[in-house]
């Protein structure tokens, strides 16, 4: 399927944009969620934008991962699955994206922890890192609506995350360090303006890096 290269997997995220913005109106949207392949995320907030061209887009990331150059930083925990990546992803649209979190193990477990006990959603780390991103972005501009992608539930996470619950914080005593580059992040969770520059150098493909397409069955 080469779905973390071919941009043809934006295509399914439209009729996703269309009900969004059916069902919100004409109102300061903020997308926040991780980034993975960027199909989610980059396509949903490239849809939004044709009518709404002021959605903001705000990408969530572990420590670790080279989509958007945290790979020198190591979580002890593990990497978040499907959020960030250890190789290149060619469908990632990295000027579609206004800010980027790093989020690690132990602050995605938080937040997965208080969406269940505040929310009662049962969501897994991206979600939680997720939940952990969009309440700062919300905090920062109360006048925005804010759309949160909730990729996954909790159910592989039950022993790994939910019953660890007594290591949860507080989210309210979690903040993240605001930093200018990709040089700086740091553990437990770091935020930074990306303002829609390029990819970082580990994140560009070239042409040998992408897998050529299987060939049709007959």
């Amino acid at each position: 399927m080469r779905q973390y290269h071919d941009d043809v997997h934006h295509l399914g995220y439209r009729a996703v944009a269309d009900t969004v913005a059916a069902e919100l109106g004409r109102v300061p949207l903020t997308v926040v969620g991780g980034v993975g392949s960027g199909a989610s995320t980059g396509a949903l907030a490239g849809y939004l934008r044709r009518d709404a061209p002021d959605t903001r887009l705000v990408g969530v990331q572990p420590f670790g991962s080279v989509t958007f150059g945290s790979e020198h930083v190591s979580d002890p925990e593990i990497i978040i699955a499907g959020i960030g990546s250890s190789i290149p992803f060619g469908n990632v649209e990295h000027s579609r994206y206004d800010v980027v979190h790093w989020t690690g193990f132990g602050a995605a477990l938080s937040g997965s922890v208080d969406l269940l006990r505040r929310h009662a959603v049962f969501a897994g780390l991206s979600t939680g890192a997720a939940y952990l991103a969009a309440r700062w972005e919300r905090g920062r501009d109360p006048g925005r609506t804010v759309v949160v992608i909730a990729a996954d539930t909790g159910h592989r996470y039950v022993d790994t995350v939910f019953a660890r619950h007594d290591e949860a914080v507080p989210i309210g005593s979690l903040v993240p360090h605001e930093v200018a580059g990709t040089a700086e992040p740091a553990l437990p969770w770091s935020r930074t303006e990306w303002a829609g520059a390029p990819a970082p150098p580990a994140a560009r493909m070239s042409p040998e890096d992408v897998p050529a397409p299987a060939p049709a069955a007959r």
